[in-house]
């Protein structure tokens, strides 16, 4: 049985309380590198929640044809990128889902790119993997 927990209510910002947390863990990073601060693009954010919300209810952890993905929620750009994590309890929280992502090279590579300015991401929780609570988050990333 899979269990889905409802992503914490929308703030004044359109973003969760989940969503909102690791904006701010992402460009609190970026800023500690002296990169300028990535602002939520509806349609990456879009494609975001539906990669999340299908990885859960589905079982699986996987980019499968992502850029395929991002174009048909008209995602526009010259690149595009997406990192995409899962953790519970304290492998949750922003801190350790973007530190998991500065100690991989391709998706710290994302998450520091200057060019990048747009973003959506998602953090939903649910039963994943045999482990209740689990976060499966996507980063989808825009820009030069």
């Amino acid at each position: 049985m899979l269990a889905l927990l409802l992503a914490a209510p929308a703030s004044a910002s359109g973003l969760s309380t989940a969503e909102s947390s690791l904006l701010a863990e992402v460009n609190r990073t970026r800023a500690a590198h002296g990169l300028a601060p990535l602002r939520v693009d509806w349609n990456l954010q879009r494609a975001a929640r539906s990669h999340s919300g299908d990885m859960l209810r589905r079982g699986y952890f996987g980019h499968g044809p992502w850029a395929q993905r991002i174009r048909s929620f008209g995602v526009k750009g010259p690149r595009v990128g997406e990192n995409i994590a899962w953790g519970a309890g304290t492998t949750s929280r922003p801190r350790a889902i973007v530190g998991m992502w500065l100690n991989s090279p391709p998706h710290r590579a994302n998450l520091l790119r200057p060019g990048f300015r747009r973003i959506g991401l998602a953090a939903p929780r649910g039963t994943f993997a045999g482990r209740r609570g689990t976060a499966v988050v996507t980063a989808n990333f825009a820009g030069s």
